[in-house]
């Protein structure tokens, strides 16, 4: 019964729950969906144990790649100072792990500058720059015949911001960069 005395019909009582429903749902879906960088997608490839010639666990690179099916490494050395180490998914970038050997006399920060996911990063107290999604480090100790009065160092990009995470990452560049540290990079 309605407040009047009469009866309600049975389609004006049922349409108050639908539409707070309706209400709810277009309040609520959007953050649902948004909840995952990777709208509830899972990655369905396996993550390598190497990235161009380096060893690094998987389970330190698996969070900050994208959900996907496929996933290649392909290596270039555009100049001799600098291999670049490119990871795609889905055909599209997803990261990049660089070596970069640069001159002794130059800044850590002069090389973060040429790492755009470092722009609101500051410089660790061990000289380093981390952020969710960019890193740079210093190889320390590693020495190449071939880049003599030169020092190296990584660089880590992630091509979606939204995949970063700061602890994440640092564990990441620090793995990488100690695996280079002790790879052919620093012996040949």
């Amino acid at each position: 019964m309605s407040g009047a005395g009469r009866p309600e019909k049975a389609g004006y009582a049922m349409a108050r729950p639908v539409a707070a429903a309706a209400a709810a749902l277009a309040v609520l879906g959007p953050i649902a969906a948004c909840s995952g960088a990777d709208g509830g997608k899972e990655k369905e490839y396996d993550v390598p144990r190497a990235f161009c010639g380096v060893q690094v666990d998987p389970a330190l690179v698996s969070p900050l790649l994208p959900a996907g099916a496929k996933i290649e490494v392909g290596a270039t050395r555009p100049v001799p100072s600098r291999k670049n180490c490119r990871v795609d998914v889905d055909g599209h970038w997803a990261m990049t792990l660089n070596l970069e050997w640069w001159e002794a006399d130059v800044s850590s920060t002069l090389v973060a500058s040429g790492n755009p996911r470092l722009e609101k990063a500051r410089m660790s107290p061990d000289g380093n720059f981390y952020s969710g999604a960019g890193a740079v480090e210093l190889v320390k100790g590693c020495e190449n015949p071939r880049h003599s009065r030169q020092v190296l160092y990584t660089s880590v990009q992630l091509s979606d911001p939204e995949l970063g995470d700061g602890a994440a990452m640092k564990k990441l560049a620090t793995a990488f960069t100690r695996a280079v540290g002790r790879s052919d990079e620093c012996s040949e």
